[in-house]
Order: structure tokens, then C-alpha cells, then sequence
């Protein structure tokens, strides 16, 4: 696919070009299969015949409370992990992409640490770190198992993502730009208000919307420090698959995470096309 006044792009024909539509329709596949098997099983009737289709775990879901208030917990849980994730990915990337040279190539290779290391080993050692300093009354006790405690593990899980997109942007601009405004006193809050942000804003959209999607159907951190009283989608989905009846409601739910998820990525998207026919 080239894109409209691109004349660059190079047509793809031959074995590779069978070899990669081969590659992207068995993809399409792999993700089209279980999602119509989950659609089907979310009209399934818990209470019927087996086969017979109902809208009742949909109906039952939209009109449960614990469901629509699970929903809206996650929802704002990954919004602030956005919102934080992209705020402390900001100053990494500057340093990662414009600072460079050691301390850039190390912090690099931190992020890249951080990406690939578990999480589960992560939120164990926090969930232990926790109880020691509330227990020296450094921290409260409300923390432990807690939102605050989710919104904490989200934001790690997720930052390295932001960190990395906004560094590949940030890498983007002219380095003469930038040296020619260091070179009239700007200083480095200056490089990322008046010209980073400015040139690199889609970017900074689309890690923000990135690690939304990410963290809103995330069910490590939910199982390991939720609590009834914030409980998310994906605790919700837990209680409903342990149950005998509960596959369709949890199906139901699936998809809405799906849908949640796919939308601040389809707004974007349509956005930029709207803005790049302009």
C-alpha cells in the first residue's frame, strides 16, 4: 500500500509479495477466529438449549451494576495510567533521544530491561515492599491492595511502551533545530514545550492512547492488588469464568473491553486522516 503523493514506495511483487499476504491473511485469521467464537459464545443462552442464541448475557451485563461500575474502574484506571505513563515517558525519551551518547544508550537499555522483565516478579516484590513500609508507617496501610497500588503497578508495566515511542519521535526531529535553539539559551523544558511537543504531538497522542488500550484489559495487576471495593473488568471476568453459567456474561464482556480498547485507536486514526486531507 503506498500512501497518497508518495511516489517513493516500491511495488512489492514476486515470491515475497505471496509470502507476505500469506503472512497477513493467516494473521487476519488467528484474530478473527477467536473473536467470532467469542461474539458467538456472548449469544449463547446460559439458561436454554445448548445452540440457541439470546441477548441475555448482554442485556445482564449493560443492566448490572457491579458490571458497568467494574467498567468504569478500569476505564479510569487506564486513563491515569495514560496520563501518567505519558508524563514520566517524556523526560526518559528526551534524555534517551536528544541527550544520547552514554547516559541516552544506558537509560535505552534500562527501558528495554524494563519491558522484558516480569511483571509478576515486579508486583510480588512491590506487593512485599508495600506491607514493610506500612507496617514502619511510611506509607499508609489504605495503599495495600488498593487502587492506588494498581494505578502504581499499571503506570511501571506500561511506562517502558511510552518511553519508547515518544523516544523514536523526539528522534525524528532535526538536530540542528534543536542545537541552533539550545545555542539561544533555550533550555530543556523549552526543547519540549516550544518544539518537541509542537512536532511530536501525534506521537504523544498515540503512546497516551497505546498504553490506554494496553492497561485496560491488563489482568495481572487487578488480580494480584485488587480489592472488591475498585474492582475491574478483567476481576469481573475472573468471578464470571468460575462460574458454570458465567462464560457468556464473561464473553459479553470481552467484547466490550475489546471495543474500549479499540476506540481511542480508531478515533485517532480517523482523526489523522481527516487532518492529512486538509
Amino acid at each position: 500500500m503506498t500512501a497518497s503523493g508518495d511516489n517513493t514506495a516500491l511495488p512489492l511483487r514476486g515470491p515475497l509479495a505471496g509470502l507476505a499476504w500469506t503472512s497477513l491473511l493467516l494473521q487476519v485469521a488467528i484474530f478473527a477466529a477467536p473473536l467470532a467464537l467469542v461474539l458467538w459464545l456472548s449469544l449463547l443462552a446460559a439458561t436454554e438449549a445448548p445452540g440457541d442464541l439470546s441477548l441475555t448475557a448482554w442485556t445482564s451485563l449493560l443492566a448490572s451494576p457491579q458490571a458497568r461500575a467494574a467498567l468504569f474502574s478500569s476505564i479510569l484506571l487506564a486513563a491515569l495510567t495514560a496520563l501518567g505513563a505519558t508524563l514520566l515517558a517524556t523526560p526518559l525519551a528526551f534524555l534517551i533521544a536528544v541527550r544520547g551518547r552514554v547516559l541516552g544508550r544506558v537509560a535505552l537499555g534500562f527501558v528495554i530491561v524494563m519491558w522484558f522483565f516480569d511483571p509478576g516478579l515486579r508486583i510480588l516484590g512491590w506487593m512485599q515492599a508495600f506491607k514493610d513500609l506500612a507496617m514502619l508507617e511510611i506509607l499508609p496501610a489504605s495503599i495495600l491492595g488498593g487502587f492506588v497500588a494498581e494505578l502504581i503497578a499499571s503506570v511501571h508495566a506500561w511506562l517502558p511502551l511510552g518511553i519508547l515511542v515518544l523516544a523514536l519521535a523526539f528522534g525524528q526531529v532535526d538536530t540542528e533545530l534543536l542545537r541552533t535553539a539550545r545555542e539561544c539559551g533555550a533550555t530543556s523544558i523549552t526543547l519540549l514545550r516550544r518544539i518537541l511537543w509542537p512536532l511530536c504531538h501525534r506521537a504523544v497522542a498515540l503512546s497516551a492512547v497505546l498504553v490506554f488500550s494496553g492497561a485496560i484489559g491488563s489482568f495481572l495487576e487487578p488480580r494480584l492488588l485488587g480489592t472488591g471495593e475498585f474492582e475491574q473488568a478483567s476481576e469481573w471476568l475472573q468471578r464470571a469464568l468460575e462460574s458454570e453459567t458465567g462464560w457468556p456474561y464473561a464473553a459479553a464482556m470481552l467484547i466490550l473491553m475489546l471495543v474500549l480498547a479499540a476506540l481511542p485507536l480508531v478515533a485517532l486514526t480517523l482523526l489523522h486522516q481527516r487532518k492529512a486531507r486538509r
